[in-house]
């Protein structure tokens, strides 16, 4: 029973929710079956974790049916049942953390049942709360639909004259219409940079003519036409703009749409520096730190530890070791608790490597408790590059071998990142081998090998080697 769908889904309620599920299951208004009721008051004993291996379909069924043969049948369709009712539980916990659309519904029903103050007073209250919210996709979504209702109304009340709800109704339509298509054809765009695949951008030139022609834009799509634009042609005078729209219209966006908006304009800049042009490193970094500064780059309540890194390793690229350190320490804490020690250490680490502070740089690996699979890698491949720059060849060749066998062995790693890491260990050997005759073979194989950790600097350490 512990690996049925039930159990799946039921691990999923925390205690809180728990407590409002076996409230659900034992009201009549929800649930008129009593065999559901004590099923669901079995299955308390062992919420919300559901471990025991006394959680059996048998003692289950005992529990419901008592003093009757096990049926695996009936006991299935009861399971199935509770699914159902689970179901229907988790839809109405959703819906009544939507305030906004529960308003929307309630103004439908009251028009329908011509309650003419009720709607009014009601139809203020929701206009303004609406317009007090910052402006994302769930907000046009409400403007249409709350536009919608009021032209509704106005049909029912059989007015003759000018409807400005119509119209009303039909400008939120099409804003809706022109933000979901942006959002939804630069996430194509997006995909496809990444995997081999084609999507069809249909009405794009359309959409995009017809916008460009507007004097008025509203500002949050302006910003993701300029991110459509940026993408679509690779154009860097669209990403200025998009940037100077940033700048002047992120502090009146929702946090959500907020963050999407600075995760298309910083990959767009990874892109370019990928592409050798270094003069988009500065850009991308203010990026990153005005999302930290106002936490709609953070995870919930936490900095994800890869944004961490990344702004970290920009600063060590522009050699601004000072922002680095100050940064490091500053945020470390605004990271989450299983991966705060790994990543401090790990960065602080990197740091001293770029200032050639070696024995900082083996104080921080020894702290690593390797929370993720990230830092043992990203240690070893450290811990080599130093035992190079301070000439400990013995240690190096023998750290390459044990790492070398850890890969090998460890089936938990992609196989993509696997061989990313041992071509660097193999054409490390190889380099440090200073064969004459394999010179210009090696150097080749460093340049064209793919996937490769650390290229450049396998490059600079080929081009140090006495041949």
């Amino acid at each position: 029973m512990k690996n049925s769908k039930l159990i799946e889904l039921l691990k999923t309620f925390d205690a809180n929710e728990w407590r409002q599920f076996e409230a659900f299951v034992a009201s009549p208004y929800f649930n008129g079956n009593e065999n559901l009721t004590r099923l669901g008051a079995f299955l308390g004993k062992y919420a919300p974790d559901f471990s025991s291996a006394a959680l059996t379909k048998e003692k289950a069924h005992q529990a419901v049916f008592p003093g009757t043969p096990f049926d695996a049948r009936q006991m299935g369709y009861l399971m199935n049942y509770m699914i159902q009712l689970a179901e229907e539980f988790i839809s109405i916990q959703h819906y009544r953390g939507q305030s906004l659309q529960m308003k929307v519904d309630i103004l439908a029903e009251y028009s329908r049942r011509e309650l003419e103050k009720h709607y009014n007073f009601l139809y203020r209250k929701t206009k303004e709360e609406l317009d007090g919210t910052r402006p994302d996709l769930t907000q046009f979504e409400f403007q249409y639909s709350l536009a919608k209702v009021a032209s509704e109304h106005f049909i029912r009340q059989r007015v003759r004259s000018f409807d400005p709800t119509l119209q009303n109704a039909v400008n939120a339509l099409d804003e809706l219409y022109f933000l979901q298509k942006l959002r939804f054809s630069i996430e194509m765009l997006n995909r496809q940079a990444i995997v081999s695949t084609d999507y069809e951008l249909s009405f794009m030139d359309e959409v995009q003519g017809y916008l460009s022609a507007r004097k008025e834009r509203l500002p949050l799509i302006d910003i993701y036409l300029h991110i459509y634009l940026s993408l679509a042609n690779d154009n860097d005078e669209r990403f200025t703009k998009l940037i100077q729209l940033i700048e002047l219209h992120s502090e009146h966006i929702e946090q959500a749409e907020k963050r999407l908006v600075y995760l298309y304009a910083i990959n767009f800049c990874a892109r370019k520096i990928r592409q050798g042009k270094d003069e988009y490193v500065p850009i991308v970094l203010n990026l990153y730190l005005r999302g930290i500064r106002d936490r709609s780059l953070f995870e919930e309540e936490y900095l994800s530890h890869w944004t961490y890194t990344n702004v970290v390793k920009l600063f060590l690229r522009q050699k601004e070791f000072e922002q680095a350190e100050a940064f490091i320490k500053m945020y470390s804490d605004n990271l989450s608790p299983q991966s705060r020690e790994d990543a401090l250490h790990f960065n602080l680490a990197e740091l001293y490597y770029q200032k050639e502070e070696y024995g900082e740089v083996l104080s921080h690996l020894s702290q690593l408790n390797f929370s993720d699979l990230f830092y043992h890698m990203g240690s070893r491949t450290v811990l080599i590059k130093t035992y190079y720059e301070s000439e400990e060849i013995e240690s190096l060749l023998s750290l390459l071998a044990s790492f070398s066998n850890f890969l090998r062995r460890n089936k938990k790693i992609a196989s993509g990142l696997k061989k990313t890491y041992l071509n660097f260990c193999n054409l490390l050997f190889n380099t440090l081998k200073n064969n004459p005759q394999k010179r210009e073979k090696i150097r080749e194989e460093i340049q064209n090998t793919q996937p490769l950790a650390e290229r450049a600097w396998l490059l600079k350490v080929w081009g140090e080697q006495r041949w």
